[in-house]
C-alpha cells in the first residue's frame, strides 16, 4: 500500500460486501498480513503504519501516504474500503493513483491478511466507533454514527391551503474525543411573505454503545434550539438513534426524538422515525433507493387520531466515485390528517472528513 489511502467513512454502507467481516477478522492470518505489509505496504506507510517524513520514497509522495496509527482515522475507515483500494487502486475510489492495485500481485486472501494486520496498527482504535456503522444518511431519521460533515437540507411545503414555505437548514457537524460530535444548525425559513432565520440550533451527539459482529449502534443527542422570533419559545431537544446492518442488502435505521418547548413543555412532541436502505451494488454513484416512515405525537392529546403519519420514499445518489459528496431527495405522503399534501426534501452532503468538495468526481 502506498500514498494516500482509503478516505472515505461517510459511504461504507454501499460496500458491504457480505456480513462475514467479523468472520474473516477473527480467521485472518495476521503473521502473514504482517510479512505482507512489511514487504509491499512498509516503504511508504512505514513498519508501524506511519510514514517516515524522511524517507525519499515518501518524500517523491503527493499526497503523503496515510497514517495507519492513528486510531481515528483507522477506525473510521472500513476494512471493506481498505480491500477495494489494495485489490483496485486508490482511483477506485477516487483516491491518489499512487496507490497501486495489488489484484496481479496479491491473492484475495492476502490482500484480506494484510488488510487485517493494517487495522492492528492503530492501538486504541477499538475504542472508537468502526466505520463500518457509518451508514447512509437518510432525510429525516436521525443518525447514529458520529460526523465530520456539512450538510444542507431543503424541505418545500405543498400545502392545502394555499401557503407553500420553503425550509433551508445548514448543518454542520464535527467529532471530538472517541465517540462524539458536535452540532451546529441554522434554519431559514420562507413563507411567500416574511423570510428569516427562525432557529440556531446546538449541541452534541455520542455513542452510546456498539457491536461490531452484530453491526448495531446505539447513540444519544441533546440540542438546544435558540428561536430568533420573540413569539417562538426556545426548545430543548433530545433523541436516541440507532442503526442496524440487516443483511449485505440492506440496513435499518431508527431514531426517538423528544422537543420540549422551554416556555411550555406540554406543547412538546415526540417524533418517532425509522428508514431502510437498499444496497443493491458496490458502485458509489449509483442511486440507492430507502423507504421512510415517521410518527409525531403531541404531549397535549391522548386520542390516537392525533399521531401525524408520513411515508417518505427517497433515494441517495452518490455524486463522487469515493461517495463523500451525496445527494438525498425524497418525496413526503401524510398518512393522517394532516395541513399540507406533499414535501419534497433534497439533503445535500459533504463528509469533508474524506477529502475536499471537488475530489474524486
Amino acid at each position: 500500500m502506498n500514498a494516500r489511502v482509503i478516505h472515505l467513512p461517510g459511504v461504507c454502507a454501499a460496500v458491504m460486501l457480505s456480513l462475514t467481516f467479523a468472520h474473516n477478522a477473527q480467521s485472518a492470518d495476521l503473521a502473514a498480513g504482517r510479512k505482507t505489509f512489511e514487504e509491499i505496504c512498509a516503504a511508504c506507510h512505514g513498519l508501524t503504519g506511519r510514514p517516515d517524513p524522511s524517507s525519499p520514497v515518501v518524500q517523491t509522495l503527493d499526497p503523503q501516504p496515510a497514517d495507519l496509527s492513528d486510531p481515528l482515522f483507522n477506525s473510521r475507515e472500513p476494512a471493506e474500503d481498505w480491500q477495494i483500494v489494495v485489490t483496485h487502486g486508490g482511483p477506485a475510489l477516487g483516491l491518489s493513483a499512487t496507490m497501486p492495485a495489488q489484484l496481479g500481485a496479491l491473492q484475495e486472501e492476502e490482500i484480506r491478511n494484510v488488510v487485517a494486520y493494517a487495522k492492528t496498527l492503530a492501538p486504541g482504535s477499538d475504542r472508537y466507533p468502526p466505520g463500518e456503522l457509518n451508514f447512509f444518511l437518510p432525510v429525516r431519521t436521525k443518525k447514529a454514527f458520529p460526523e465530520d460533515e456539512v450538510v444542507l437540507k431543503g424541505r418545500f411545503t405543498d400545502a392545502e391551503e394555499g401557503e407553500n414555505p420553503w425550509r433551508a437548514v445548514l448543518e454542520i457537524e464535527k467529532r471530538f474525543g472517541k465517540r462524539s460530535m458536535g452540532v451546529l444548525e441554522v434554519v431559514y425559513e420562507d413563507d411567500g411573505t416574511n423570510s428569516e432565520v427562525s432557529m440556531v440550533e446546538a449541541g452534541a451527539k455520542t455513542v452510546l454503545h456498539w457491536n461490531l459482529e452484530q453491526r448495531s449502534i446505539l447513540s444519544g443527542a441533546l440540542i438546544y434550539a435558540l428561536a430568533t422570533q420573540d413569539d417562538v419559545s426556545d426548545e430543548v431537544i433530545s433523541y436516541l438513534a440507532y442503526g442496524k446492518q440487516l443483511s449485505d442488502r440492506a440496513t435499518l435505521q431508527s431514531s426517538g426524538r423528544v422537543i420540549l418547548p422551554v416556555d411550555d413543555t406540554s406543547d412538546g412532541e415526540v417524533e418517532l422515525a425509522g428508514v431502510v436502505h437498499y444496497l443493491w451494488t458496490v458502485n458509489r454513484r449509483a442511486v440507492f433507493p430507502a423507504l421512510e416512515v415517521t410518527a409525531t405525537m403531541p404531549f397535549d392529546s391522548g386520542d390516537d387520531d392525533s399521531v401525524q403519519w408520513t411515508v417518505l420514499p427517497q433515494v441517495r445518489v452518490g455524486l463522487t466515485r469515493g461517495g463523500h459528496v451525496a445527494l438525498n431527495a425524497g418525496i413526503e405522503f401524510p398518512l393522517s390528517d394532516q395541513s399540507y399534501e406533499t414535501r419534497y426534501h433534497i439533503v445535500l452532503l459533504w463528509d469533508f472528513a474524506d477529502g475536499s468538495f471537488f475530489k474524486g468526481w
